[in-house]
C-alpha cells in the first residue's frame, strides 16, 4: 500500500464485527489520521462510510457524501460516531480522497461527537 493520507477513501476489510459496529466483508472508509500518524503506525483512523438511502443531507456523526465524492459511485455517509482504528493489513485498496470542504465538515463532526473544543 502505498502512502496514506488524510482524506483518501479506502476499500477495507472490517471483519470481524461486533453488536452494532458497521458491517460488511469489504467497506469504503475514510482516513481521518494525519498523514505523519499514517507513516509510524502499522494502524490508521478511519470512519465508515455507508450508503444514503434514506438521509440526503448531514446530521451530527453523519456526513453527507454526494455521488461521485471519494470514488464512491453512490450517495454515501461518512459514519463518524464509528471512527476506529484498523490494521493496514485490512486494506483492499483506494477507491479515491474526499474534496477539503468534505473533510472540514467530517472534521467538525468528530469534535462535536467527541466534545472536542
Amino acid at each position: 500500500m502505498s502512502k496514506v493520507k488524510r482524506g483518501d477513501v479506502l476499500l477495507v476489510n472490517l471483519e470481524t464485527t461486533r453488536g452494532s459496529e458497521q458491517r460488511g466483508r469489504s467497506c469504503p472508509c475514510l482516513v481521518v489520521s494525519p498523514g505523519p500518524l499514517n507513516e509510524a503506525l502499522r494502524g490508521i483512523v478511519v470512519c465508515p462510510i455507508t450508503d444514503a438511502r434514506h438521509i440526503k443531507r448531514s446530521e451530527l456523526g453523519l456526513i453527507f457524501l454526494p455521488s461521485g465524492e471519494g470514488g464512491i459511485n453512490e450517495d454515501s455517509l461518512v459514519i463518524v460516531f464509528q471512527i476506529r482504528m484498523i490494521d493496514k493489513r485490512r486494506v483492499i485498496r483506494r477507491l479515491g480522497s474526499v474534496s477539503e470542504p468534505y473533510m472540514v465538515e467530517v472534521t467538525e463532526s468528530i469534535n462535536a461527537v467527541l466534545d472536542i473544543e
